[in-house]
């Protein structure tokens, strides 16, 4: 049993500021209180939570630099209120604005938490090509690809609810022999918009599958628009014998989570191949981390995509290309 302590809150009234995104609470904290950011392509809400230390109530008042950006109407609080932070995008400006929200509480206690506000011009009517960058990285459920190269023998196709957040993506048959990924082999492509260059890494989430080729481990690669592809070993580190705790886990989780390394030369634009080399590498989900990827379970949820919706299955009867 691990030491347990009781903590009694003052008799007084002691405001607190926590933020979404972030583990400190303000303001005890120095550093500047910054909100997640507001897309216009997902125009998401943010939330900021005031609390208090103490067990007197009090009021309190929330403040905006711009009548464009909404909050909840504070209440007298006694324990805790959520304030929900949105954007009239048809009032804010086009580009990147940054917005002070001023919370004054007891004791002369003011804390001011920073809005990053993106409207792209045009918002969700410019629709983008592709999977739009937000928070630092972009997150694509494997189905959801732009298109889909098949070879002679081989397709890919969609297994519904297999995973843990939509469903799982391989190719058929399993008899076929490795491939060696590049030109026209089949792969997956899906079309991402970058706001930045430089490096990126690709986290592929897998489905844990044994190497019954009782070879080298399964084997798949990545890569983007015209690079050579990366070969990445589904099974490096968690070989199943023996009872090897990292396989356990996986199968525990049902998830193996493989990254890629990368360097973009420019922003905007981009094609994220994912290539077949071994039979039986069951993909989930692909996310491109620029830094802003969160520790979670189940990873980041998918991101907003301006590409129109499509079949869920390549119809192998007309062609080698599947359409998404």
């Amino acid at each position: 049993m691990p030491e347990v302590k009781q903590l009694t809150p003052a008799a007084t009234a002691d405001m607190g500021v926590a933020i979404e995104g972030a583990e400190a609470a303000w303001p005890q904290q120095t550093s500047e209180a910054v909100l997640p950011a507001f897309n216009s392509y997902q125009q998401n809400t943010r939330c900021i939570e005031v609390f208090n230390r103490g067990t007197v109530p009090f009021d309190f008042t929330v403040g905006t630099g711009k009548p464009w950006l909404r909050v909840t109407k504070p209440v007298k609080l006694e324990k805790e209120q959520r304030l929900l932070v949105s954007v009239d995008w048809s009032k804010a400006p086009a580009g990147t604005t940054r917005v002070p929200i001023t919370i004054s509480g007891p004791n002369n206690k003011q804390v001011v938490v920073q809005a990053v506000v993106e409207n792209a011009a045009g918002g969700k009517s410019n629709l983008a090509k592709g999977f739009v960058e937000a928070d630092g990285y972009v997150s694509i459920e494997a189905e959801h690809y732009s298109q889909a190269v098949n070879g002679s023998t081989v397709k890919w196709q969609t297994i519904p609810d297999l995973g843990r957040t939509l469903s799982g993506v391989t190719v058929f048959p399993r008899t076929i022999t490795a491939q060696t990924p590049g030109a026209n082999s089949p792969h997956l492509q899906y079309r991402v918009q970058l706001t930045g260059s430089g490096p990126v890494t690709v986290q592929a989430y897998l489905a844990p599958t044994l190497d019954f080729t009782n070879t080298t481990g399964l084997r798949y690669a990545v890569s983007f628009d015209d690079e050579a592809p990366q070969i990445v070993n589904l099974h490096t580190g968690l070989n199943p014998d023996n009872g090897n705790r990292p396989w356990e886990q996986a199968v525990a989780n049902n998830i193996i989570i493989k990254t890629s390394s990368h360097t973009l030369a420019k922003p905007g634009e981009h094609v994220l191949k994912f290539w077949l080399v071994d039979p039986g590498v069951v993909l989930q989900k692909l996310v491109v981390d620029r830094g802003g990827v969160k520790p979670s379970y189940l990873g980041p949820p998918e991101s907003f995509s301006g590409a129109t919706p499509a079949p869920k299955a390549a119809d192998a009867s007309k062609g080698s290309v599947g359409q998404r």
